[in-house]
């Protein structure tokens, strides 16, 4: 099933600026390739990937749920892994780590935002996360490196460990992508959707 949309929260600001440092840090270090095969955009994802009959929909669902809030605040705050693991017969069989990132503790409305969200886009699109449908199992994260770390692991753990992170970050839009292009965004301020055109412009002109 081809599920080529995604909603996150894009990091700004110095945490995004840090975030940059660690992943291009890690790949020149370590050639870990996973995260710098294009541009690295700091950011967590809030739902998906997901397939959708209609976009409009979607934008309806994320604009419903933004009127309620001004803000969504979180912290950033040390790291932690991914590992997958293969079972047979409820036994484990073999495991690697696929996945390091910066833990992000989110607020309390950017749990209830997501997980409101969450309720609404799952009667409307195809999800493959099943921890969408759950307040307390949806893992918030910023992923630094991936896949091919598994050999590379230990080495790229003791680099981390020099660092020392607690950062708070204050999100004002939501990001719609469509295979890593964005496609809208909401902005809670203005309490309305912005067209890509509109985004990229603004960008541009900061």
């Amino acid at each position: 099933m081809d599920t080529p949309f995604l909603i996150e929260i894009r990091i700004r600001g110095d945490i995004s600026d840090l975030c940059k440092k660690l992943i291009f840090d890690i790949y020149r270090k370590f050639r870990v390739s996973g995260m710098v095969r294009k541009r690295p955009v700091p950011h967590f994802t809030l739902f998906g990937p997901f397939s959708c009959r209609s976009i409009k929909d979607v934008m309806h669902a994320i604009k419903t749920t933004g009127k309620d809030y001004s803000k969504l605040e979180y912290q950033v705050k040390g790291f932690d892994y991914f590992e997958l693991k293969k079972k047979f017969l409820f036994i484990t069989t073999s495991s690697r780590k696929n996945v390091i990132y910066l833990k992000i503790n989110p607020s309390d409305e950017l749990v209830e935002f997501r997980y409101a969200l969450a309720q609404r886009l799952l009667k409307i699109t195809n999800s493959v996360n099943h921890d969408n449908d759950s307040k307390e199992k949806f893992h918030f994260h910023a992923t630094l490196a991936m896949k091919d770390i598994d050999r590379k692991f230990d080495d790229i753990w003791n680099y981390l460990k020099r660092y020392d992170i607690t950062k708070y970050g204050t999100s004002y839009r939501v990001t719609l992508l469509k295979k890593g292009k964005i496609v809208c965004e909401y902005d809670f301020a203005e309490g309305k959707i912005l067209r890509r055109s509109q985004v990229l412009g603004r960008f541009r002109r900061r």
